[in-house]
């Protein structure tokens, strides 16, 4: 017999107590076992079905991967399964699921050979085998809102890494009306994702900005932030600051505020699905930009287009994987006035006007108060770069 004490039996007591509070006419005995059996070693679990001696599988849940990149968390996965997954003990007992559609351009070959992953929407039904038979469910990135085929199982969920509070995402479009007529192209739903993060034996914040998640869940919750390792090195390009030409290269997430693009000259490389909605349905118009449809593969080239000044002035910014390309790219960065707050740099907006006028001061500035600013976010995000350190503490967390 298993006895819980401390953490362990803190959170069997949590899971249970949130089971049947909310079980309503009904208590399913297999549910009630399954709580408890993630709490046992595999040994010491009690038999039902879903679980047997031989079911050492573990899951991991992500929302896309591979060759196709559409924001930061698909590059924090691709970072796991190259510098983390490779590492892990009995590493083929690792499934991959991909809560998502294949996409159409998916290269299989983007993915470790003897990594076994799935699409859930090419056959449900191996979804729902792989949770019935799996012992334990992490989450790499999730969605933000209720997937019925994976909630069922949450009696299994052991880690989530949070790449973004949903929280702080609504409270951005309460604080900001601007924002609030605008589409907000994430399904959110922060009551839901609450009692979801609730489930999980731990919490992993993977940002490098402080979060209210440490408010709301002050236990079990740790932070490993995202790591960055520079590539490029170029250095600031003043004839291109010069020209007061803008970039702007993200997924077009209201909070990232891409409508304050117009009225600049500059690229923007997003998607074009989002990007003709902001024009059809608001008064913006970006009569000076060209467009890119975003594509991992002509990022490069983007980056290294005649602008010098980069717009990454995102509300509740988690990580920034785009500021630090920015900086590796030779960009000088606008960044919002809530990211890296330790950092004293000046270039940085809230609202609209200011990001007017801060493109104004950089191009009225001098060459040197542009590179020492330069030089002070940079010197910032080198601390970020320890592939080695962010590696060996997700092992620690996952094993």
């Amino acid at each position: 017999m298993a006895i819980l004490k401390n953490e362990e039996k803190d959170l069997i007591k949590t899971s249970l107590v949130n089971y049947l509070l909310h079980c309503n006419e009904e208590v399913d005995t297999d549910l009630l076992v399954n709580k408890i059996n993630t709490s046992l070693p595999y040994d010491e679990r009690y038999f039902v079905k879903g679980y047997s001696n031989n079911s050492f599988t573990k899951v991991l849940v992500t929302t896309g991967c591979g060759n196709t990149i559409e924001g930061g968390a698909d590059i924090w996965t691709n970072h796991f399964i190259e510098n983390v997954w490779k590492e892990l003990p009995r590493r083929k007992h690792w499934k991959l699921l991909i809560d998502s559609k294949r996409p159409s351009n998916f290269d299989e070959k983007s993915l470790p050979e003897d990594l076994q992953w799935h699409f859930h929407y090419d056959d449900p039904s191996i979804t729902e085998d792989l949770l019935s038979e799996c012992s334990e469910i992490h989450y790499l990135h999730s969605h933000y809102h209720k997937r019925e085929h994976i909630w069922k199982w949450e009696s299994k969920f052991k880690n989530i890494f949070v790449h973004a509070y949903p929280t702080e995402m609504e409270e951005v479009l309460t604080h900001m009306p601007e924002l609030s007529r605008l589409q907000f192209n994430t399904k959110v739903d922060s009551t839901f994702y609450e009692s979801f993060l609730q489930t999980f034996k731990k919490r992993i914040w993977v940002g490098n900005n402080p979060s209210k998640l440490f408010d709301d869940f002050p236990n079990y919750t740790e932070s490993i932030p995202n790591f960055y390792k520079f590539k490029h090195n170029l250095e600031l390009n003043h004839t291109n600051i010069n020209n007061s030409k803008v970039g702007f290269a993200s997924r077009a997430e209201t909070r990232k505020c891409m409508h304050w693009m117009h009225g600049h000259g500059g690229f923007i490389l997003s998607s074009k699905y989002d990007y003709q909605n902001l024009k059809d349905t608001t008064t913006y118009t970006f009569p000076n930009i060209k467009f890119y449809q975003w594509n991992p593969r002509i990022h490069d080239t983007f980056m290294r287009k005649n602008f010098g000044i980069f717009h990454g002035a995102y509300f509740k910014e988690p990580f920034g994987y785009s500021i630090f390309q920015a900086i590796d790219y030779g960009k000088l960065p606008i960044i919002h006035t809530d990211w890296a707050k330790d950092v004293d740099y000046k270039y940085r907006a809230s609202t609209k006007n200011e990001f007017d006028k801060c493109i104004k001061r950089i191009v009225y500035d001098s060459e040197e108060d542009r590179y020492r600013e330069f030089a002070k976010l940079k010197t910032y995000m080198l601390k970020y770069q320890n592939v080695a350190s962010w590696r060996n503490k997700i092992l620690k967390t996952l094993i």
